[in-house]
């Protein structure tokens, strides 16, 4: 569909950049989602749309050219704006470009009717959401600039997902706002940041001997590797790129209580709602041992809070947990299990080698084997909390790619169920593979879920196995 006063002359263009900067390896953050997008898509991982996208709303008129060089600002603020890859290899290097061109694209939707403008709003922010990337052209990130009103204004961000976390959209839109009111006069300069991308993601300089205590750690912890997880699958013929998310929202005032429980348990709210998700799984599946994906921020260093890239770290949290357990129990099998990981941190490549030998050999070979299920906090977004839809979508698959047994039982990984929580705490959702999990499954086990988060505040001491859930 053509949209109406859409200015793609900039999609077209490509950086002119002056590559100053010689190729570097990945950074350890963007390891582990190198794998993931050369496992399902190994000839062009940039088509995938694997992506983060946020968008905000500005009230006032908006100068498109002054907008523009706000944008050019922000690029060369941050490193990781002008990333591209050397090449699309099993280990692939980085480089960080001299400039890049701005990715504007800029739609005057004031002269359609308000129900043709919602109509093109929606299907221009789709796209831009799976916007696919030349990785080695650049730049791995685009705005766009929908102008509804007069002075009403909508900006997207799209960044691909290996050059920035969930965080970093808050930080481009707050740079971009204070860039463009500087621009304008209405605003200071953006201040200097403190530290460069390169030097918040240097590696830690470990000695042999931690090195082999690292890796020894997480072949105790990790092996036997997962297998497949035990919810219950549906009998239809499954499509493996399907895709699917079911939302609960969560009752009014929980979260407050949970976070005052929490602070009374001395632990973080993240990991009282980690702990909640894990004593959920293990009561509906009777399983006394599962490993658990989730990430950190990564974002130790002062500084980096200000910073556009990758900085989330995987960590997988291995807890044996029986029905006799107590939930106070649990929860602090879980803490201690979360804080050895933690203090154990590698590169998913580092944990790989420890717990496979034959990784090298069956590269690519992702790191969602190294779980039974993910649980996510969700960065900052403008969404409204989730309802009970299930909205379907379906992965984008390279074209022309023929599935083959190991692909689709990596596809079928992909789409097993994990948790996500909203950073506010009001809603969570379930993200599966609809054709092979039934949404009834997963409703209750949102609602299992509210479920055990209810019975941590009102009965703590109640055992694992003694819960009642939906």
């Amino acid at each position: 569909m053509r949209v109406p006063g859409l200015d793609n002359s900039l999609r077209a263009r490509r950086s002119s950049c002056t590559m100053s900067r010689g190729a570097s390896r990945l950074a350890r953050s963007q390891q582990a989602l190198w794998e993931f997008v050369s496992c399902f898509a190994p000839s062009d991982p940039g088509v995938l749309g694997y992506n983060v996208f946020e968008t905000t709303t500005w009230i006032e008129s908006v100068d498109v050219n002054v907008f523009r060089h706000a944008v050019a600002d922000v690029a060369a603020r941050h490193d990781a704006l002008r990333i591209v890859f050397d090449s699309v290899s099993i280990d692939p290097g980085i480089r960080v470009l001299d400039d890049v061109e701005p990715p504007v694209a800029f739609t005057d939707l004031t002269a359609e009717p308000a129900s043709r403008r919602e109509l093109l709003r929606g299907s221009i922010l789709g796209v831009e959401r799976g916007r696919a990337f030349d990785l080695s052209a650049g730049p791995l990130w685009s705005v766009v600039l929908l102008r509804e009103a007069p002075d009403r204004h909508t900006v997207g961000v799209t960044l691909f997902h290996l050059i920035a976390d969930g965080w970093s959209t808050g930080v481009l839109l707050r740079d971009l706002r204070a860039a463009y009111r500087a621009r304008t006069g209405a605003g200071p300069a953006l201040r200097p940041l403190k530290l460069s991308y390169a030097a918040a993601m240097a590696d830690p300089d470990l000695g042999p001997a931690d090195r082999r205590r690292r890796d020894e750690f997480w072949r105790r912890t990790l092996t036997p590797l997962p297998d497949a997880w035990p919810f219950e699958r549906s009998a239809a013929p499954p499509d493996v790129t399907a895709e699917a998310t079911l939302g609960l929202p969560m009752e009014a005032g929980l979260a407050g209580r949970l976070h005052a429980f929490a602070r009374a348990q001395r632990i973080t709210p993240f990991l009282l709602y980690l702990a909640a998700y894990r004593i959920l799984l293990g009561a509906r599946t009777g399983r006394p041992r599962l490993v658990l994906g989730t990430a950190t921020a990564g974002r130790d260093e002062p500084g980096a809070e200000d910073l556009v890239g990758q900085f989330t770290n995987n960590v997988y949290v291995a807890t044996t947990i029986g029905p006799g357990t107590s939930l106070l129990d649990a929860i602090a099998l879980v803490r201690s299990s979360m804080y050895e990981a933690v203090r154990h941190t590698a590169s998913f490549t580092e944990i790989a080698r420890a717990v496979n030998p034959d990784f090298d050999a069956m590269r690519p070979w992702p790191f969602l084997l190294l779980y039974h299920s993910w649980f996510q906090s969700a960065a900052p977004t403008n969404d409204p909390p989730p309802d009970r839809r299930e909205v379907r979508s379906r992965a984008r698959k390279p074209a022309g790619t023929v599935l083959d047994e190991r692909a689709a039982r990596l596809w079928a990984k992909r789409g097993e169920p994990g948790l996500v929580v909203r950073h506010d705490r009001r809603g969570a959702s379930m993200q599966y593979n609809p054709t092979i999990y039934p949404r009834a499954t997963m409703l209750e086990t949102l609602e299992g879920y509210t479920a055990v988060l209810g019975a941590l505040l009102t009965d703590p001491g109640r055992r694992v196995g003694d819960l009642e859930l939906p």
